[in-house]
């Protein structure tokens, strides 16, 4: 078969299907002119070096999810160390009541009903600012600006000692997987209140107090041997579009190492207000690197589907709505992420009778618009 005679299906099929080229402009063979620049550059050598308008790659920083640990905040617990009593707050609306909920998501289960105080009754702890079936932490998402660390494949070599004349061979030592420790150093855009740096700080002090006895973790991850305090970072690269994943990775288990808690006592009086901490930068020593591994889609969506089982595949059409493309935007700050294990695509989610009202409301809006000024919002 010759190069004037591939299909598109034929050039996806040599494997340049993960970076999405297939797009009929680019791809498609001329029979006029013979073959596009994009198929001439990946086919043939370049041997009169003509310069090729070839488009450079374009990826959007997409997103990055980090997942909710399981800490036992509990009131019995948290009650042994002054330093979380805080915490025990009932007003729903306050930032100890959101990270108490956000960091423990067990809370609004009602999960070992017999630690919670009368109180706060048996249904569960809940605050109107956690949304209980949000596997991740928007808060970190919607904050952060920046997140470095992530290591590179690096495949080891292996070098014999050289000969008379200086020869040496050489073969691999090693595998590329990469299940080391490293560490990502993550920045996020503090807000009023300074509810990052609190986050931070309760999270390391309930690892600290696990290691020291002090607070126990829930009696199933001490049975089962397991961490309640490591949360799962997701990084997400999409097109520039925001539909698509074009690459995804995610670290093992991360532990937040370090929170910078001593610059908000600085003294000066060179300025008014103390900005120290307008940004927060904390270091998370993570285990194991996996990039670009189709398992990451499948355990990424199952996570979302074991704290809201509505998007299960059994459930999801029934109960969930996923939004189109042109409605993200009224619908920004709701719903909840799936990656499609076919093409990459990224969906959100949002419960059908939400989406039912919001498209209702939005209808009336667009009604009056018309009315006032003859434009139909729905219909450009």
């Amino acid at each position: 078969m010759s190069i004037d005679q591939l299909s598109i299906a034929d050039i996806t099929s040599l494997g340049f299907s993960n970076h999405r080229l297939a797009k009929a402009a680019e791809l498609y063979v001329d029979k006029a002119l013979g073959s596009s620049d994009v198929t001439n550059h990946v086919y043939g050598i370049n041997h009169r070096q003509t310069p090729l308008a070839v488009p450079m790659n374009k990826d959007n920083y997409g997103l990055c999810f980090f997942t909710r640990p399981q800490l036992n905040f509990q009131s019995d617990n948290l009650r042994h160390k002054r330093f979380m009593m805080p915490l025990l707050t009932t007003e729903p609306l306050s930032y100890h009541r959101f990270i108490r909920c956000t960091l423990d998501p067990r809370l609004a289960t009602g999960y070992g009903d017999d630690d919670i105080n009368s109180s706060e009754g048996a249904d569960g702890i809940t605050c109107p600012l956690v949304d209980s079936r949000m596997a991740f932490i928007p808060v970190l998402t919607n904050s952060l600006t920046s997140i470095s660390g992530w290591p590179d494949m690096k495949l080891p070599v292996a070098q014999s000692q050289e000969g008379k004349y200086r020869e040496s061979h050489i073969m691999a030592d090693g595998v590329t997987e990469d299940y080391s420790a490293y560490t990502l150093s993550a920045t996020f855009r503090n807000s009023r209140g300074d509810p990052i740096t609190s986050m931070f700080a309760y999270w390391a002090h309930y690892i600290g107090s696990v290691f020291e006895g002090s607070m126990v973790p829930y009696r199933d991850m001490i049975i089962e041997r397991e961490l309640d305090y490591c949360t799962r970072i997701y990084r997400l690269v999409l097109d520039p579009s925001k539909r698509k994943v074009q690459r995804i990775a995610a670290c093992g288990a991360a532990i937040p190492s370090g929170v910078p808690t001593g610059g908000v006592f600085d003294f000066s009086t060179e300025k008014p207000y103390n900005d120290v901490n307008a940004s927060i930068n904390i270091p998370f020593q993570c285990t194991g690197f996996i990039f670009q591994d189709e398992i990451l889609i499948r355990t990424f969506n199952e996570t979302v589907i074991i704290f809201n089982p509505s998007m299960d595949v059994d459930s999801r059409d029934q109960e969930m709505v996923k939004i189109p493309f042109e409605y993200l935007t009224y619908f920004n700050n709701r719903g909840y992420p799936f990656i499609d294990p076919d093409t990459h695509e990224l969906h959100w989610y949002v419960d059908a009778e939400l989406y039912d009202a919001k498209m209702e409301v939005l209808k009336k809006f667009d009604s009056l618009l018309d009315q006032a000024i003859g434009f139909n919002l729905l219909q450009t």
